[in-house]
């Protein structure tokens, strides 16, 4: 049974986050029905129902929550294929309840050893436009997926592997019906997934999918470790599919790749301790500068303002940490902090806001890079009995990545979440192709830590690009200040920033009293795919909630 630790809530603070003092009812969005489900032991929240469920069933097996992860995401891979997969990359907060340790693992993917500044650039040195690099071999990364899953079966993981494939295998040997997501998304990609002959004859016009390739990946994958897929055949499979698409993919690339283990970020907001996932993440830094912006008042002006703040820090700053110097988290020190927050007024609104310097940090010759739309994400929250947590955002960077398909999976296409230019007005971007470097990443899974016992109170992520960052902080800011349900706040509609105007998915007495402050505001559709889970022991409740934007569920007992 897992012990629950009281966690004060602060119900008596007011609900500054509204300008015009709502009730808590009136933030509450027009999405539809809520993925909540209520446990006093364990819970599992992902975006597809029969993934959840695979880590339900291991949950109540007595699995860990990496053994439940594990197999959530091999299931994810088969039924949510737009989203991750195998192909792929990801990052791993994860909670050792039994040793009160934080773990992060780096899972991203990494560019080829050959790679050159003019990756990306075409015979004429002009770049390539976004399709044109995503639907080329050029665009895949030696995928870090089976390894990351590999390092967490090592080390936190209690089921045997043969137990964790099993949902999957099932799955893809006898068939599953496509999901209504799914089904969005094949439409959606018309004139894209459906050029490529394997992809095409594989998803379209089937009631029932099978996947006897996947099926024979998983069970050598059970029986022989994640090895396998960086050795011939499966490595071979993905250098010759690429390559025939104009990649450069060597088998050398493959044996290189491993996982990284890297230091949390963590930093207080409102007597919690919050920690993400550092460089070469933008989200850790990214979500804690606003954050901390505003731990002294979090209204809505304040939240947008701090947002625009730490975008052009991200935008200018923030890349592989392996590959880039970079300030990581003397963006952080609290005299850094207090120096840009004396930015912020209450009757200003800042454009073009450029990046800060922070305090013993050098100036060196790069430049910004803000980054495109990355849309081919998930998010999987999970609490076992024994009290482990992990907080894992896992991708293939846009829907169904490139389109090229190996061994039974799709291939990401991360590495045009670099910049296509290496530098611009003769100073280099931080986030530049280099040979064997990971692409910045806004991906923010996230622990939320009670300072007064250490155990986590909040895990939450969410995919949507550059505007997780966004999605992520606002929940936050609702569920530890407002005291908003969090089956409330993740209904709520989104509002953020990225450095130019506001946007939000409706419009609302919120953003009415923002533009009558003096804000622009872009009403447009915001996918997100949140899941998250927080802990009351007041009420001796693990309540999960999954995103009414996608199709997932909760599951806790």
């Amino acid at each position: 049974m897992f012990l629950f630790i009281y966690v004060g809530l602060f119900s008596s603070l007011s609900y500054a986050f509204d300008l015009h003092r709502a009730s808590p009812e009136k933030y509450i969005g027009k999405s539809t029905t809520i993925k909540m489900n209520i446990g006093h032991e364990y819970m599992a929240v992902t975006s597809d129902p029969q993934a959840t469920k695979a880590a339900y069933d291991i949950l109540s097996d007595g699995g860990t929550a990496a053994d439940a992860a594990i197999a959530a995401q091999l299931v994810l891979g088969l039924t949510e294929p737009q989203s991750s997969g195998l192909g792929g990359g990801a990052f791993i907060l994860y909670f050792d309840a039994l040793n009160n340790i934080l773990t992060t693992f780096d899972g991203r993917e990494t560019a080829p050893l050959a790679s050159m500044p003019n990756y990306f650039l075409k015979k004429n040195m002009e770049p390539m436009n976004f399709f044109e690099a995503v639907l080329n071999g050029r665009s895949v990364g030696v995928p870090g997926t089976p390894a990351l899953l590999g390092k967490l079966h090592e080390r936190f993981g209690k089921t045997n592997m043969q137990k964790l494939i099993e949902p999957a295998f099932n799955l893809a040997l006898n068939g599953f019906s496509p999901s209504k997501g799914l089904l969005k998304s094949l439409k959606n990609d018309v004139g894209r997934l459906d050029q490529n002959i394997i992809s095409k004859e594989y998803f379209y016009n089937k009631q029932i999918i099978k996947n006897n390739k996947y099926a024979s990946v998983l069970k050598n994958f059970a029986d022989k470790g994640s090895s396998i897929f960086y050795k011939s055949p499966l490595s071979t499979n993905i250098i010759n599919s690429v390559n025939k698409k104009n990649g450069i993919l060597i088998q050398k690339d493959f044996d290189s790749y491993s996982v990284i283990e890297r230091k949390p970020v963590c930093d207080i907001f409102q007597k919690y301790k919050v920690c993400s996932m550092g460089e070469p993440s933008s989200g850790a830094l990214t979500m804690l500068q606003i954050l901390k912006l505003i731990d002294h008042d979090p209204t809505w002006h304040n939240y947008i303002e701090a947002s625009k703040l730490a975008f052009s820090d991200r935008n200018y700053y923030m890349a592989d940490p392996d590959f880039v110097k970079t300030p990581g988290e003397l963006l952080l020190e609290n005299d850094y902090i207090v120096k840009r927050r004396s930015m912020i007024s209450d009757n200003n609104i800042m454009i073009n806001v450029k990046h800060g310097i922070p305090f013993g940090w050098k100036e060196i010759n790069q430049t910004e890079y803000s980054g495109l739309n990355e849309s081919g994400t998930t998010h999987i929250s999970i609490i076992d009995k024994y009290g482990n947590a992990i907080s894992m955002t896992s991708t293939i960077e846009n829907s169904f990545g490139s389109r090229i398909m190996a061994n039974g999976y799709l291939l990401n296409n991360e590495l045009t979440d670099f910049s296509f230019t290496p530098e611009k007005n003769n100073s280099l971007i931080a986030n530049r192709v280099e040979a064997g470097k990971r692409p910045r990443s806004s991906m923010t899974p996230t622990i939320v830590f009670s300072t007064l016992t250490d155990k986590p109170v909040l895990i939450i992520g969410s995919a949507g690009g550059s505007r997780i960052i966004g999605y992520v902080t606002q929940r936050i800011i609702d569920v530890l200040y407002n005291n908003i349900s969090l089956e409330d706040a993740i209904n709520a509609p989104h509002i953020l920033n990225r450095g130019g105007n506001i946007e939000a998915e409706e419009e609302t007495k919120i953003t009415n009293s923002l533009i009558q402050k003096g804000h622009l505001l872009d009403i447009t559709p915001l996918a997100s795919g949140l899941t998250a889970i927080h802990l009351d022991i007041d009420k001796n409740i693990i309540k999960g909630v999954s995103d009414p934007r996608r199709i997932g569920t909760a599951l806790g007992r």
